[in-house]
């Protein structure tokens, strides 16, 4: 309680004075590679610790099926398949090389960490790109390490969904990157392109890639544009090599990864939620849930600054921007958490959507500055109360979503017949 009061009288007041500096208002600026090499290793190094101390608790069965899988036991995992097939022979290799007594879960776990470092990194690097200023950049940084389903993946999280943050965070960095003109679109495309082999549901990805393909349409790059194009097929097609022996076994592929979804849920004949209770107002109640605790300051900060900005007249919705290829992994995302069955439940399969925070945040928190470019006073203190109102949210539910937990599963129950 006094934690919360604390973080609810220091974050605006702090804000507010932050704001206020020189130093917030100048130019976003290059981060020398020596800071960043050096941050990185730092945060790996760390991560690993926190990950071995505080591993963040399991509440359904799905991690025990990943160390099954990466040990080499039983389990089809078509819709891991290159994940697996890169952490199981990593592992392989490592106590062949002396760590005979490294244990799956502590290997997931540390390299876990590693992926989690990439993602908060990567996530900074987007922010930069959305931001006109050091203060935006930090406040869009902070707005998106802060996000539930950031930050509880961070922690010693013993399933696929920190390869799956980390995958989107880069993406958004390059793709971000890419139409400013700073890095080359083959690498968001080719990402974008690969993504699914290690996680299926990265396919969400896909759309957005529309934005790139179009941006390089209108400045008239036809050769970069095939060479994406040729370049994604490609990479596609090589993905199936490691698990089938050949490229572009792609039928192989989705067979395999049709019967690691097979309808376990409400459905009988389909992993998807059955249209009545798609439309039903359980699940509505569901979905709303599922938001708050993915991403809740993200999500209101995006309803709330993009009717604001509405409202005033000042909402410009271009084909080509960052804001629109964001909007193009959030608007799949959301349809894919409305209509994919969590079979564990609302509350204990939180995290089939967790990564898509890594959007969300972005995306809110970009609405958000552009709506306090016009009232930096008021910004300033509402920055605040966001990160504070993030901030109790990670005090009541970062790493204690087992506390209570019957008690949930009653009011979230699993999917099953």
């Amino acid at each position: 309680m006094w934690a919360a009061l604390a973080l609810l009288v220091v974050l605006p007041i702090g804000g507010a004075l932050a704001w206020s500096t020189e130093w917030s208002r100048q130019p976003v600026r290059r981060v020398r590679l020596g800071v960043v090499i050096g941050a990185t290793l730092a945060g790996c190094l760390g991560l690993a610790v926190v990950a071995r101390a505080w591993p963040a608790p399991s509440i359904a069965i799905d991690p025990m099926y990943l160390v099954q899988a990466v040990e080499g036991g039983a389990g089809d995992g078509g819709r891991w398949y290159l994940l697996l097939w890169t952490l199981g022979h990593t592992l392989a290799a490592l106590r062949t090389l002396g760590a005979a007594r490294l244990t799956a879960p502590t290997f997931i776990r540390e390299v876990n960490a590693i992926f989690a470092v990439v993602a908060l990194a990567a996530l900074a690097r987007a922010a930069r790109h959305l931001a006109a200023t050091r203060g935006e950049a930090i406040a869009l940084t902070l707005l998106a390490w802060s996000a539930f389903g950031t930050l509880q993946l961070t922690i010693g999280y013993l399933d696929v969904y920190p390869f799956a943050l980390a995958v989107t965070a880069v993406y958004l960095w390059t793709a971000l990157a890419a139409l400013q003109g700073d890095v080359h679109p083959l690498w968001p495309v080719t990402i974008a392109a690969l993504a699914p082999f290690f996680y299926v549901g990265l396919v969400l990805l896909a759309p957005s890639v529309l934005v790139l393909a179009i941006d390089m349409a209108r400045r008239g790059q036809r050769g970069r544009l095939v060479t994406c194009a040729v370049a994604a097929v490609a990479t596609a097609g090589l993905a199936t090599v490691p698990g089938f022996g050949r490229p572009f076994a792609w039928s192989t592929w989705i067979e395999r990864v049709g019967r690691g979804i097979a309808p376990l849920g409400l459905s009988p004949t389909s992993a998807l939620l059955p249209p009545d209770y798609m439309l039903s107002a359980v699940h509505a109640r569901e979905v709303v849930h599922t938001l708050l605790l993915v991403d809740g300051v993200g999500i209101v900060l995006l309803v709330a600054a993009a009717t604001g900005l509405a409202l005033a007249g000042r909402l410009r919705i271009r084909v080509v921007s960052g804001p629109t290829l964001l909007s193009l992994v959030v608007l799949p995302w959301f349809a894919y958490l409305v209509a994919m069955d969590p079979i564990f439940g609302a509350f204990a399969d939180w995290d089939l959507f967790s990564y898509g925070a890594a959007a969300t945040s972005l995306l809110g928190g970009y609405a958000f500055v552009q709506w306090g470019r016009s009232c930096p006073r008021h910004f300033a203190v509402l920055l605040g109360v966001a990160l504070a109102a993030a901030g109790i949210h990670l005090l009541a539910r970062l790493n204690a979503l087992s506390v209570d937990l019957q008690h949930h599963l009653v009011e979230s129950p699993y999917h099953t017949q």
